[in-house]
Protein backbone atom coordinates (compact mmCIF):
# COMPACT_ATOMS: atom_id res chain seq x y z
CA UNK A 1 0.00 0.00 0.00
CA UNK A 2 2.88 2.02 0.86
CA UNK A 3 5.08 1.61 -1.90
CA UNK A 4 1.91 2.72 -4.14
CA UNK A 5 0.91 6.22 -2.56
CA UNK A 6 5.45 6.77 -3.24
CA UNK A 7 4.66 5.69 -6.57
CA UNK A 8 1.80 8.48 -7.28
CA UNK A 9 3.90 10.72 -5.36
CA UNK A 10 6.55 10.08 -7.77
CA UNK A 11 4.16 10.74 -10.83
CA UNK A 12 2.55 14.23 -9.26
CA UNK A 13 5.88 15.60 -8.25
CA UNK A 14 9.00 13.66 -9.30
CA UNK A 15 9.44 15.42 -12.77
CA UNK A 16 10.20 18.34 -10.68
CA UNK A 17 13.09 17.14 -8.44
CA UNK A 18 16.17 18.06 -10.15
CA UNK A 19 18.96 15.82 -11.87
CA UNK A 20 21.69 14.74 -9.16
CA UNK A 21 23.98 17.05 -11.39
CA UNK A 22 21.69 19.79 -11.42
CA UNK A 23 21.08 19.37 -7.60
CA UNK A 24 22.11 21.86 -4.79
CA UNK A 25 21.40 22.77 -0.79
CA UNK A 26 19.76 19.21 1.03
CA UNK A 27 18.63 17.77 -2.05
CA UNK A 28 22.42 17.59 -3.12
CA UNK A 29 23.42 16.25 0.29
CA UNK A 30 20.56 13.50 0.04
CA UNK A 31 22.15 12.07 -3.48
CA UNK A 32 25.35 12.32 -1.91
CA UNK A 33 23.94 10.52 1.45
CA UNK A 34 22.35 7.20 -1.20
CA UNK A 35 25.72 7.26 -3.13
CA UNK A 36 27.44 6.51 -0.61
CA UNK A 37 25.20 4.74 1.32
CA UNK A 38 25.01 2.11 -1.65
CA UNK A 39 21.32 0.79 -3.08
CA UNK A 40 20.92 -1.81 -0.57
CA UNK A 41 20.60 1.33 1.96
CA UNK A 42 18.56 3.58 -0.38
CA UNK A 43 15.80 0.48 -0.41
CA UNK A 44 15.50 -0.31 3.06
CA UNK A 45 15.08 3.57 3.34
CA UNK A 46 12.63 3.72 0.80
CA UNK A 47 10.84 0.61 2.27
CA UNK A 48 10.78 2.25 5.68
CA UNK A 49 9.03 5.37 4.20
CA UNK A 50 6.87 3.26 2.37
CA UNK A 51 5.77 1.77 5.39
CA UNK A 52 5.16 4.71 7.01
CA UNK A 53 3.04 6.69 4.58
CA UNK A 54 0.96 3.41 3.93
CA UNK A 55 -0.31 2.87 7.48
CA UNK A 56 -0.79 7.01 7.62
CA UNK A 57 -2.72 6.70 4.39
CA UNK A 58 -4.39 4.06 4.51
CA UNK A 59 -5.95 4.90 7.67
CA UNK A 60 -7.06 8.77 6.11
CA UNK A 61 -8.13 6.44 2.52
CA UNK A 62 -10.51 4.16 5.13
CA UNK A 63 -11.81 7.11 6.86
CA UNK A 64 -12.52 9.32 4.36
CA UNK A 65 -14.07 6.43 1.81
CA UNK A 66 -16.54 5.55 4.49
CA UNK A 67 -17.16 8.61 5.44
CA UNK A 68 -18.46 8.83 1.74
CA UNK A 69 -20.12 6.37 2.07
CA UNK A 70 -21.98 6.89 4.58
CA UNK A 71 -22.83 10.32 3.27
CA UNK A 72 -24.17 8.92 0.15
CA UNK A 73 -26.35 6.13 1.93
CA UNK A 74 -28.23 9.38 2.92
CA UNK A 75 -28.94 10.45 -0.78
CA UNK A 76 -31.25 8.75 -3.25
CA UNK A 77 -29.01 6.59 -4.85
CA UNK A 78 -28.55 4.80 -1.16
CA UNK A 79 -29.96 1.44 -2.65
CA UNK A 80 -27.39 1.00 -5.07
CA UNK A 81 -24.44 1.88 -2.31
CA UNK A 82 -22.33 -1.53 -1.58
CA UNK A 83 -22.64 0.03 2.22
CA UNK A 84 -26.43 0.33 2.29
CA UNK A 85 -26.51 -3.67 0.61
CA UNK A 86 -24.43 -5.17 3.30
CA UNK A 87 -26.96 -3.36 6.11
CA UNK A 88 -29.77 -5.24 4.59
CA UNK A 89 -27.82 -8.43 3.85
CA UNK A 90 -26.94 -8.04 8.19
CA UNK A 91 -30.35 -6.84 8.92
CA UNK A 92 -31.86 -10.40 7.16
CA UNK A 93 -28.50 -12.41 8.80
CA UNK A 94 -29.60 -10.96 12.18
CA UNK A 95 -33.16 -11.86 11.66
CA UNK A 96 -32.40 -15.12 11.14
CA UNK A 97 -30.05 -15.91 14.49
CA UNK A 98 -32.77 -14.32 16.47
CA UNK A 99 -35.84 -16.59 14.91
CA UNK A 100 -33.86 -19.99 14.96
CA UNK A 101 -32.78 -19.11 18.69
CA UNK A 102 -36.65 -18.53 18.89
CA UNK A 103 -37.67 -21.62 17.00
CA UNK A 104 -35.49 -23.75 19.73
CA UNK A 105 -37.13 -21.64 22.70
CA UNK A 106 -40.58 -22.21 21.69
CA UNK A 107 -39.49 -25.89 21.22
CA UNK A 108 -39.29 -26.30 24.95
CA UNK A 109 -40.85 -23.38 26.57
CA UNK A 110 -44.62 -24.30 26.83
CA UNK A 111 -45.34 -20.50 28.37
CA UNK A 112 -43.45 -18.68 25.26
CA UNK A 113 -45.28 -21.46 23.16
CA UNK A 114 -48.34 -20.58 24.24
CA UNK A 115 -47.55 -16.71 24.34
CA UNK A 116 -46.60 -17.63 20.48
CA UNK A 117 -49.80 -19.18 19.51
CA UNK A 118 -52.27 -17.27 21.58
CA UNK A 119 -50.78 -14.17 19.06
CA UNK A 120 -51.26 -16.26 15.63
CA UNK A 121 -54.36 -17.51 16.95
CA UNK A 122 -55.56 -13.67 17.68
CA UNK A 123 -54.67 -12.56 14.14
CA UNK A 124 -54.81 -15.54 11.97
CA UNK A 125 -52.95 -16.00 8.26
CA UNK A 126 -55.78 -14.81 5.89
CA UNK A 127 -53.70 -17.05 3.34
CA UNK A 128 -54.03 -20.50 5.20
CA UNK A 129 -56.54 -22.91 6.53
CA UNK A 130 -58.45 -22.27 9.84
CA UNK A 131 -56.28 -24.63 12.56
CA UNK A 132 -57.02 -24.26 16.47
CA UNK A 133 -54.43 -23.94 18.59
CA UNK A 134 -53.15 -27.34 19.58
CA UNK A 135 -53.20 -28.57 15.69
CA UNK A 136 -51.45 -25.28 15.47
CA UNK A 137 -48.88 -26.57 18.32
CA UNK A 138 -48.67 -29.73 16.56
CA UNK A 139 -47.59 -28.57 13.53
CA UNK A 140 -44.89 -26.12 14.74
CA UNK A 141 -43.42 -28.73 17.09
CA UNK A 142 -43.30 -31.41 14.41
CA UNK A 143 -41.49 -29.27 11.74
CA UNK A 144 -38.69 -26.92 12.10
CA UNK A 145 -39.82 -24.61 9.22
CA UNK A 146 -43.30 -24.37 10.29
CA UNK A 147 -41.99 -23.24 13.93
CA UNK A 148 -39.45 -21.03 12.14
CA UNK A 149 -42.80 -19.66 10.52
CA UNK A 150 -44.86 -19.32 13.38
CA UNK A 151 -42.18 -17.19 15.63
CA UNK A 152 -41.65 -14.83 12.40
CA UNK A 153 -44.81 -14.07 12.07
CA UNK A 154 -45.65 -13.31 15.58
CA UNK A 155 -42.62 -12.05 17.26
CA UNK A 156 -40.97 -8.08 16.72
CA UNK A 157 -37.53 -9.92 14.79
CA UNK A 158 -36.50 -6.61 13.45
CA UNK A 159 -36.15 -4.91 17.06
CA UNK A 160 -34.04 -8.48 18.57
CA UNK A 161 -32.11 -7.65 15.19
CA UNK A 162 -30.95 -4.47 16.25
CA UNK A 163 -30.33 -5.45 19.48
CA UNK A 164 -27.78 -7.61 18.46
CA UNK A 165 -26.23 -5.75 15.99
CA UNK A 166 -25.60 -3.10 18.65
CA UNK A 167 -23.66 -5.46 20.48
CA UNK A 168 -21.72 -7.42 17.46
CA UNK A 169 -18.54 -5.44 18.42
CA UNK A 170 -19.02 -7.38 21.50
CA UNK A 171 -19.60 -10.95 20.17
CA UNK A 172 -16.48 -10.82 17.82
CA UNK A 173 -14.71 -9.70 21.07
CA UNK A 174 -15.70 -12.69 22.57
CA UNK A 175 -14.57 -14.97 19.62
CA UNK A 176 -11.24 -13.53 19.71
CA UNK A 177 -11.05 -13.70 23.01
CA UNK A 178 -11.95 -17.59 23.16
CA UNK A 179 -9.63 -17.75 20.39
CA UNK A 180 -12.19 -19.16 18.22
CA UNK A 181 -11.19 -20.27 14.62
CA UNK A 182 -14.64 -18.57 13.60
CA UNK A 183 -12.88 -15.18 14.75
CA UNK A 184 -9.92 -16.15 12.75
CA UNK A 185 -11.56 -16.90 9.69
CA UNK A 186 -13.62 -13.52 10.47
CA UNK A 187 -10.53 -10.84 10.74
CA UNK A 188 -9.13 -12.84 7.81
CA UNK A 189 -11.97 -11.92 5.67
CA UNK A 190 -12.35 -8.47 7.28
CA UNK A 191 -8.76 -7.72 7.02
CA UNK A 192 -9.04 -8.63 3.10
CA UNK A 193 -11.81 -6.12 2.96
CA UNK A 194 -9.75 -3.29 4.23
CA UNK A 195 -7.24 -4.13 2.23
CA UNK A 196 -9.80 -4.19 -1.43
CA UNK A 197 -10.91 -0.53 -0.35
CA UNK A 198 -7.84 1.14 0.86
CA UNK A 199 -6.42 0.10 -2.22
CA UNK A 200 -9.21 2.25 -4.44
CA UNK A 201 -7.88 5.65 -2.85
CA UNK A 202 -4.13 5.37 -4.05
CA UNK A 203 -5.13 3.76 -7.52
CA UNK A 204 -7.72 6.30 -8.16
CA UNK A 205 -5.24 8.98 -7.10
CA UNK A 206 -2.88 7.84 -9.95
CA UNK A 207 -5.72 8.04 -12.20
CA UNK A 208 -5.89 11.44 -11.38
CA UNK A 209 -2.39 12.68 -11.44
CA UNK A 210 -2.06 10.58 -15.17
CA UNK A 211 -5.25 12.51 -16.48
CA UNK A 212 -3.75 15.75 -15.55
CA UNK A 213 0.10 15.16 -16.82
CA UNK A 214 -1.16 12.82 -19.04
CA UNK A 215 -4.37 12.46 -20.80
CA UNK A 216 -7.98 12.67 -19.27
CA UNK A 217 -8.93 9.55 -20.78
CA UNK A 218 -7.57 8.02 -17.85
CA UNK A 219 -10.32 8.79 -15.66
CA UNK A 220 -12.47 6.44 -17.58
CA UNK A 221 -10.14 3.84 -14.83
CA UNK A 222 -12.28 5.17 -11.75
CA UNK A 223 -15.72 3.27 -12.69
CA UNK A 224 -13.80 0.28 -12.63
CA UNK A 225 -11.57 1.11 -9.40
CA UNK A 226 -15.09 1.50 -7.62
CA UNK A 227 -15.39 -2.13 -8.02
CA UNK A 228 -13.16 -2.48 -5.06
CA UNK A 229 -15.00 -1.15 -3.02
CA UNK A 230 -17.86 -3.18 -3.69
CA UNK A 231 -15.86 -6.07 -3.49
CA UNK A 232 -14.36 -5.16 -0.24
CA UNK A 233 -17.66 -4.15 1.32
CA UNK A 234 -18.68 -7.83 -0.07
CA UNK A 235 -15.88 -9.90 1.63
CA UNK A 236 -16.76 -7.46 5.02
CA UNK A 237 -20.56 -8.98 4.25
CA UNK A 238 -18.96 -12.75 3.72
CA UNK A 239 -17.38 -12.39 7.34
CA UNK A 240 -20.60 -10.98 9.37
CA UNK A 241 -22.84 -13.76 7.65
CA UNK A 242 -20.32 -16.47 8.61
CA UNK A 243 -20.93 -15.09 12.32
CA UNK A 244 -24.61 -15.25 11.87
CA UNK A 245 -24.58 -18.57 10.43
CA UNK A 246 -22.36 -20.12 13.26
CA UNK A 247 -24.98 -18.23 15.77
CA UNK A 248 -28.04 -19.30 14.05
CA UNK A 249 -26.32 -23.47 14.47
CA UNK A 250 -25.53 -23.05 17.86
CA UNK A 251 -22.04 -23.39 17.09
CA UNK A 252 -21.68 -20.12 19.11
CA UNK A 253 -23.55 -19.85 22.27
CA UNK A 254 -23.16 -15.99 22.83
CA UNK A 255 -24.76 -14.37 25.50
CA UNK A 256 -26.31 -11.97 23.95
CA UNK A 257 -28.33 -14.75 22.39
CA UNK A 258 -28.66 -16.81 25.52
CA UNK A 259 -30.84 -14.01 26.79
CA UNK A 260 -33.42 -14.72 24.19
CA UNK A 261 -33.97 -17.86 26.16
CA UNK A 262 -35.20 -15.62 29.34
CA UNK A 263 -36.19 -11.99 28.18
CA UNK A 264 -39.38 -10.72 27.70
CA UNK A 265 -39.50 -10.67 23.53
CA UNK A 266 -41.71 -8.11 21.72
CA UNK A 267 -44.35 -9.87 19.87
CA UNK A 268 -46.24 -8.04 16.34
CA UNK A 269 -49.53 -6.74 17.62
CA UNK A 270 -51.79 -5.30 14.96
CA UNK A 271 -49.09 -3.53 13.23
CA UNK A 272 -47.67 -2.35 16.80
CA UNK A 273 -45.41 -4.10 19.31
CA UNK A 274 -46.07 -5.91 22.60
CA UNK A 275 -43.91 -7.61 25.18
CA UNK A 276 -44.16 -10.92 26.26
CA UNK A 277 -43.85 -11.96 29.90
CA UNK A 278 -41.22 -13.60 30.96
CA UNK A 279 -41.63 -17.30 31.57
CA UNK A 280 -38.97 -20.15 32.26
CA UNK A 281 -38.30 -23.65 30.72
CA UNK A 282 -40.80 -25.99 31.97
CA UNK A 283 -40.86 -28.87 29.51
CA UNK A 284 -38.04 -30.89 27.86
CA UNK A 285 -36.96 -30.15 24.40
CA UNK A 286 -39.44 -32.22 22.00
CA UNK A 287 -37.16 -32.24 18.82
CA UNK A 288 -37.96 -32.54 15.37
CA UNK A 289 -39.82 -35.85 14.69
CA UNK A 290 -40.00 -35.19 11.42
CA UNK A 291 -37.13 -33.67 9.22
CA UNK A 292 -39.58 -33.05 6.46
CA UNK A 293 -40.18 -29.49 5.75
CA UNK A 294 -43.73 -28.77 5.63
CA UNK A 295 -45.51 -25.73 5.17
CA UNK A 296 -48.37 -24.34 7.58
CA UNK A 297 -50.88 -24.93 4.67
Amino acid sequence: MGYTWLIVLWLAVGYRVPEPDSAHGVLADVYRLAHAAGLIAVGIAVSVAAYILGVIATRLGLSATYAVGAALRRTAIAPITPGHQREVQANKALVYVAVSRLAERFSHDAAFRSQLLDQLMADPPADLPDRAKAEWEHLALAHRWTRHWVVRRVVDAETLADQLKADSYNIILRLRGSSDPLALEHNRLDSEADFRIAMFAPLAAACVVLAIRWSPWCLLALPFLITLIYVGVAARTEAEQGIAAALAAGQVNDPSLARLDTIPIPLRAGGSTVIASDSAADTPDQGDPDDTLATPG
